[in-house]
């Protein structure tokens, strides 16, 4: 129940009305016109669904409130993959968000989890731009200080720089 009271609180009070147009199959178009604005409309619905889970996300984590910032940041998460793919360079600023939270919550096994995602990422993305490879480090940096490993640290913070 508290699960459920905090994913309520966190993003679906904010999503329910994107939510239900964005997952449900679409209707049968008859005319190529209709089916494009179609596809154009229900991409701008998951875009908005997106930008609002990460803004709640963010919001949460400025606030000190990591747990509620969870759901949220999950929500952007699995959303922009479907939309974007799994190897996709937008999905690297979520992923961090998700392990600073995580981080913050106190669950550092699920932080490792994000990171980790965020360097495949990046793996697999070789012309990831600077910026996005210093935001990575950055959250390694944070990470390996909040797990007490000091040299993995100034390693990444180093990078980070």
């Amino acid at each position: 129940v508290s699960h459920q009271k905090t994913d309520w609180v966190s993003i679906h009070s904010q999503i329910c009305h994107l939510l239900s147009p964005v997952l449900r199959p679409q209707p049968c178009f008859h005319s190529e016109k209709d089916r494009k604005q179609g596809k154009e409309q229900l991409l701008r619905k998951q875009e908005s669904l997106i930008a609002v889970a990460l803004s709640r996300a963010q919001g949460f984590v400025w606030a000190g409130q990591p747990l509620e910032a969870i759901p949220a940041a999950l929500q952007a998460l699995r959303s922009s993959s479907r939309l974007l793919g799994p190897a996709s360079l937008q999905l690297l600023p979520i992923c961090l968000l998700l392990a600073e939270a995580s981080t913050g919550a106190g669950r550092p096994r699920q932080a490792a989890k994000y990171l980790s995602q965020a360097q495949w990422i990046v793996l697999q993305n070789p012309d990831c731009s600077a910026a996005l490879q210093s935001k990575l480090h950055r959250g390694l940096g944070l990470f390996s200080i909040a797990e007490g490993n000091l040299d993995q640290a100034l390693y990444h913070l180093a990078n980070d720089v």
